[in-house]
């Protein structure tokens, strides 16, 4: 699904939730919102997240009717344009707009059609052209009238009178070349640095992986679920671990950081009641915007040392 599509599917289950009388606690949407996210949409999970927690979205929700209305949509992106970077608020747009129920917002075009020419502009042009002709007329009829009468007329001597020879002149002092102006050396401008996202926390990320693995050793499940949600959840079902005697996890290390998501690698160690061991290498995505930080995928990386 899109952006859009995701805010709407959202909007649904939120609906769904308060008509049945199930609320819409923080923690349960957070899991929502994770499950809901397909891979095109987890970069926008920190702040998708981070709105349902926001007192913008408790009191959207407590409208009568809830979620309605385009008046609240300006609160609810002020909540994250204070928090994340200008792209994912403008990806987040689409969402909220999915979440009020309002459809996308369609561009237009702005096309700029000349302004036609006045139309005193070919009137002051016709009447030039006519004052040109009556004068051109005048003209030609004094030409013919000077000529006829220089034919009946009878020709008589014109002094043509001499030109007088032009003046020697001085020629004018050579004026002295200006020198070049100085060239001043101006300080470079200092660059502009953008502002930088805040960086992810890697010690967060850390202790959830390590959290997680000391609740599934100890069979504390519901503890466990705490640091885990989304797509993470079918990786770390309790059946699966209670056939271990105790489970570890060992040189954590980050791989990898985007945001608030950071990617860790490390070595998970299970024992089993006989006393055999097997270690193998996992991978975990982590979104450290939330708190405790949350695992939203783990991946198997392969065996280490086998049974």
């Amino acid at each position: 699904m899109n952006d859009h599509q995701l805010g709407v599917t959202l909007r649904q289950q939120v609906l769904s939730n308060l008509q049945q009388g199930r609320g819409t606690e923080g923690r349960r949407l957070q899991a929502l919102a994770g499950d809901l996210c397909g891979e095109e949409q987890l970069k926008l999970l920190p702040a998708l997240r981070h709105l349902l927690l926001s007192a913008a979205f408790a009191s959207a929700v407590s409208q009568s009717p809830p979620l309605d209305g385009s008046r609240l949509q300006p609160r609810l992106m002020q909540e994250l344009e204070e928090v994340f970077n200008p792209s994912i608020c403008q990806r987040m747009e689409s969402v909220v707009e999915g979440l009020l129920g309002q459809s996308l917002a369609k561009a237009r075009d702005s096309v700029s059609e000349p302004a036609p020419a006045p139309a005193s502009q070919g009137g002051g042009n016709n009447a030039l052209l006519s004052g040109l002709a009556f004068l051109s007329g005048g003209l030609a009829v004094a030409l013919v009238g000077a000529v006829l009468l220089l034919r009946q007329s009878p020709p008589s001597s014109v002094e043509i009178p001499s030109t007088p020879r032009p003046r020697a002149v001085a020629p004018a002092p050579s004026a002295k070349p200006l020198a070049p102006p100085q060239q001043v050396n101006l300080p470079e401008p200092e660059p502009i640095t953008p502002p930088q996202p805040p960086a992810a926390n890697i010690d967060q990320a850390i202790a959830a992986v390590e959290g997680l693995y000391a609740a599934l050793s100890g069979k504390s499940y519901d503890q466990a679920r705490s640091f885990f949600g989304g797509t993470a959840a079918d990786q770390f079902d309790p059946a699966f671990f209670n056939q271990f005697e105790r489970v570890s996890v060992a040189d954590l290390r980050e791989t990898g950081q985007e945001g608030f998501l950071v990617t860790l690698q490390g070595v998970v160690t299970f024992a089993y009641p006989d006393g055999s061991v097997q270690s193998e290498s996992r991978r975990f995505s982590v979104d450290t915007a939330s708190t405790p930080a949350l695992i939203t995928a783990s991946e198997f990386g392969g065996v280490i040392k086998a049974r």
